[in-house]
């Protein structure tokens, strides 16, 4: 009887590992296609907000990085006047591996704003902050970035009601960022550790 007990839980643990597995390979691919598809510092922000895509999916962005000793400061621009701002907060963020901070919703530290504009005539537009969640770079270097962001997103009117608050997910795939360094030098974010 205990033997069919640990044989079950081991095939169970054997099928959540693969599934992460396979899941992490499918990943791995859609980045590596987007990042063939894309010029010097083009990116491509591919998000769900509540299940449903935010962004055209022909948007290509174009951005700024700004990297300082505490903040790396990265805003993107699609095609359609979309735009997203990301600030990663953190003493000597760049020194982890992966590069990782988490999102709250007092926004004093590491934030996501995202928007674009939904009636060009009447210049409304739509946007989020990002209350909750974890936005990590899983490759770091000058030539390439990728982030992935998961978490819960609130519209700027109701930001502080936690019941309208949605699920937010966001992969990012930039190639060749423009960057500006302020208070640090490139030897310093990108010397200390191989693409990350």
């Amino acid at each position: 009887m205990k033997t069919g007990r640990l044989l079950n839980t081991l095939t169970l643990a054997l099928m959540v590992v693969g599934s992460a597995c396979q899941k992490q390979d499918s990943d791995d691919r859609i980045s590596d296609s987007y990042f063939q598809s894309l010029k010097d510092n083009q990116a491509r922000f591919v998000v769900t907000i509540g299940g449903k895509e935010f962004y055209e999916p022909t948007s290509v962005f174009n951005g700024q990085v700004l990297l300082t000793e505490g903040v790396l400061s990265m805003t993107l621009t699609n095609q359609f006047d979309g735009k997203t701002i990301i600030n990663l907060v953190g003493e000597e963020w760049y020194a982890k591996s992966p590069v990782t901070e988490e999102v709250s919703a007092d926004q004093s530290g590491t934030s996501l704003k995202i928007g674009k504009i939904v009636d060009r005539d009447k210049m409304i537009g739509e946007g989020y902050m990002m209350t909750k969640g974890e936005i990590t770079a899983t490759t770091f270097s000058k030539d390439k970035m990728i982030f992935k962001i998961r978490g819960q997103v609130g519209k700027y009117s109701d930001f502080r009601q936690p019941d309208r608050y949605l699920p937010f997910e966001g992969l990012i795939v930039y190639k060749k960022p423009a960057i500006s360094f302020g208070d640090i030098t490139e030897k310093e974010v990108f010397g200390s550790a191989p693409s990350r």
